[in-house]
């Protein structure tokens, strides 16, 4: 009995049981994870198959070891702003042998990631003097609702990776601890490291390690000393931020980001997203309590409810034994950076800097603050729970503390797991049941034959219709969760780019270039001079296209679809002709207000709102089709949209379509500006495909979301079969509402 004791007691000896538990914990839930990690995708719809995607294509296609060549065509990326790991996967680029496997490699170390946190954190609470019985259940129960977690169902992947906070809490606890160089150079490391994986969790940690020592160094230290330190906190916190700065300044070389991401205002955490959980059997009782949860899903930071009674139970002892509790020098400056990291997720330096008049475009590019407060949730129990081991051990006899602290350690797993089983198991039925699309062996016939085709064809890019545009913030289209999924199997196993993009933070004039090679009308395009000549692969799924994207259809060869997907080729020469012949035209010289015989009503300009100025918070009518002055049918409705800034503010404005018939009144529709198809000097060219009845009223209505201005010009209506030919008196021309500049 005394051996067996002795080898459980052992530290080497206790860390491997406490990874074999962890690792049963992770298995029991994930098996099916686990025996095929290479066989599954945890979802393929928006980010996820985005942060697949740009994983493995870098890794096998791309020749560079910064650029990204797979979307964005023919411009492609920088690899910091498409979330494929750069550290990881220019490592893995370097070894062929791992490439068919890289998916389940990545599966297998985000899931490593929460299987050792359990022993960086039984490190800490073991510094801070718990027991290892109280030490080893504490470190499993923190683990397991790490809020970090369902960033792997999101495909948030670089952000999901358990380990990365404790290791830098443990990472200056020991530092403050000895101070030593080596400390030192892991710490600057570390950092540096970080940003190349996420520049999230870069930033993140150097601010963490820069309030902590500096909060040290300040309250602890003097003389000349304090100088030092203080100088060597700003090179080990700092300076991963300028070199990181520096680096994208030399190597980046993509114009045009957006300077106002979105999300800024609504990524956020606050006091109810800490306290009632999505999931679980405490989340009707918290719920209640906490009623007004951030409703942006990232902003829920759960602490845990027994974490939460742990907390209470401590601030009622803290009056009466105050004066007898200790708190390490180390622990509370890691919590007071803990608790500003917070303030940060709460938004609160967004609230300082805009007091202060203070604009910066490069803090603007971390929109997320709610993920801030992933420090907090592993920095209270390491507090809270050492600090009541304390409080026991004084109120209760020596003798009897550590069976009772024990119990209690145990009681924490015991919550934490009830609750992660509810984690764990939260829509089961939705995540980790797709095929992976990037495994040849995985592909269906078809596939197999449309990629035969594609190798023997000389392909310069893929063309996913209806497209998929996100990243610039200002411009949509409609084909994500649609198009995308085909276009980016086809891209990686053909290694073609794909014109449409769906990134971090592309370049605006880049995402209107991508965009107007549809543009069939507009002489002077930038981009056509980036063009080889060679033709374009073409993938349609059965989703509604936008008028410029069924231009392309005519010209389009197909040579393989079912009853979802069809897939074709067409030449660039007749991409880029004019899909438009003026003898059949239709052609206005002044405004016509109402339906004329062509059915076509166009109004240039109007005096009121919106063809002068107005706020996107009013209703603004355009225009009011009352029944009977057409033909039930399908139609087009275009207008200019004039925009001054290129932010994701300027184009939040809503066209709504209001239908009414008797006494029956809807809107019909609800449709975002960003879906622009032309792009010209202050203003884009809005345009759509609507279905109208005859027997039915119509009204065009604008309105926003925010307190910005706008303006529109060149409302149109027309048949969807009729083209408009617009004779201006400036001797510019209008063929169905794009100007030919």
């Amino acid at each position: 009995m005394n051996q067996i004791k002795s080898i459980v007691t052992k530290d080497r000896n206790l860390n491997l049981l406490l990874f074999i538990c962890s690792f049963g914990i992770y298995f029991f839930y994930f098996h099916h994870i686990f025996l095929n990690p290479n066989s599954i995708l945890s979802s393929i719809t928006l980010d996820t198959l985005k942060n697949y995607y740009t994983f493995v294509y870098h890794i096998t296609n791309d020749e560079q070891w910064l650029h990204f060549s797979g979307m964005n065509f023919p411009y492609g990326e920088h690899v910091v702003y498409t979330d494929c790991q750069p550290v990881l996967s220019n490592l893995l680029k370097m070894f062929s042998f791992t490439h068919p496997y890289v998916i389940g490699i990545l599966h297998t170390l985000l899931f490593l990631s929460f299987i050792i946190t359990p022993l960086i954190l039984n490190k800490l609470f073991r510094l801070l003097s718990l027991d290892k019985f109280s030490a080893f259940f504490s470190a499993l129960a923190v683990t397991l609702l790490s809020p970090q977690y369902l960033k792997i169902n999101a495909g948030h992947h670089a952000l999901a990776y358990g380990s990365i906070i404790p290791l830098s809490i443990l990472l200056l606890f020991l530092y403050l601890k000895e101070k030593t160089r080596v400390g030192f150079f892991k710490l600057l490391f570390y950092h540096l490291f970080l940003f190349f994986l996420h520049p999230y969790l870069g930033l993140s940690v150097s601010l963490f390690a820069l309030f902590t020592l500096g909060f040290y160094e300040l309250l602890f230290s003097n003389g000349l000393s304090r100088i030092k330190n203080l100088a060597l906190t700003l090179l080990v916190s700092i300076g991963p931020i300028l070199c990181f700065q520096l680096f994208m300044a030399l190597s980046d070389h993509h114009l045009d980001r957006t300077t106002e991401p979105y999300g800024a205002a609504v990524m956020l955490e606050n006091i109810d997203g800490l306290m009632a959980p999505i999931f679980g059997p405490f989340k009707s009782m918290m719920e209640n309590l906490f009623p007004n949860k951030t409703q942006h899903f990232e902003g829920h930071s759960y602490l845990g409810f027994f974490s939460i009674v742990m907390t209470l139970v401590l601030i009622l002892f803290l009056p009466f034994y105050f004066r007898k509790l200790k708190l390490s020098k180390e622990m509370l400056v890691l919590m007071l950076s803990g608790m500003i990291l917070l303030a940060i997720s709460f938004g609160l330096h967004t609230f300082i800097l805009k007091r202060l008049q203070i604009e910066s475009a490069a803090l603007n590019q971390f929109r997320a603050a709610c993920r801030f407060a992933w420090f907090f949730y592993y920095l209270l129990p390491l507090i809270v729970v050492p600090l009541l081991y304390n409080t026991f051990k004084i109120i209760i006899s020596p003798y009897k503390n550590n069976s009772l602290l024990g119990v209690l350690a145990l009681v924490f797993f015991t919550f934490n797991l009830i609750e992660a089983n509810a984690l764990f198991t939260l829509d089961q039925s939705v995540f980790w049941k797709f095929r992976n699309i990037f495994n040849k062996n995985q592909l269906n016939t078809e596939e197999r034959r449309v990629l035969s085709k594609l190798s023997s064809d000389n392909v310069q890019a893929i063309i996913p219709l209806p497209l998929f545009y996100g990243g610039s913030e200002m411009y949509d289209r409609i084909g994500f969760n649609n198009s995308m999924i085909p276009a980016m199997l086809y891209s990686f196993h053909s290694g073609l780019p794909i014109i449409s993009s769906l990134m971090s933070r592309t370049s605006i004039s880049e995402t209107e270039n991508g965009i107007e090679l549809l543009n069939s009308y507009k002489f002077n395009r930038s981009v056509v001079s980036l063009l080889n000549g060679k033709p374009f692969f073409v993938l349609k799924t059965n989703d509604p296209l936008l008028p410029d994207e069924e231009r392309l259809l005519s010209k389009t060869k197909f040579f393989d679809g079912n009853d979802t997907l069809q897939a074709g080729f067409i030449s660039e020469g007749d991409l880029l002709s004019r899909k438009f012949n003026l003898s059949e035209s239709v052609q206005i010289k002044k405004k016509v207000s109402a339906p004329d015989s062509n059915l076509v009503m166009y109004i240039p300009f109007e005096n009121k709102k919106p063809f002068i100025v107005a706020n996107m918070s009013e209703y603004a009518t355009v225009y009011v089709l009352d029944s009977n002055q057409i033909k039930s049918g399908m139609y087009v409705v275009s207008f200019h949209y004039h925009y001054t800034k290129k932010t994701y503010y300027s184009v939040a404005c809503n066209l709504i379509i209001t239908k009414a018939k008797a006494k029956d009144y809807i809107w019909e529709q609800n449709l975002p500006i960003r879906f622009l198809s032309g792009f010209y000097t202050g203003f884009g060219v809005f345009e759509y495909n609507i279905h109208l009845d005859k027997n039915c009223r119509y009204e065009f209505i604008m309105k926003g979301t925010v307190d910005k201005d706008y303006r529109i010009s060149n409302f149109m209506l027309r048949p969807s079969t009729s083209n408009v030919y617009v004779v201006k008196q400036k001797g510019d021309t209008l063929i169905n509402n794009f100007s030919k500049q």
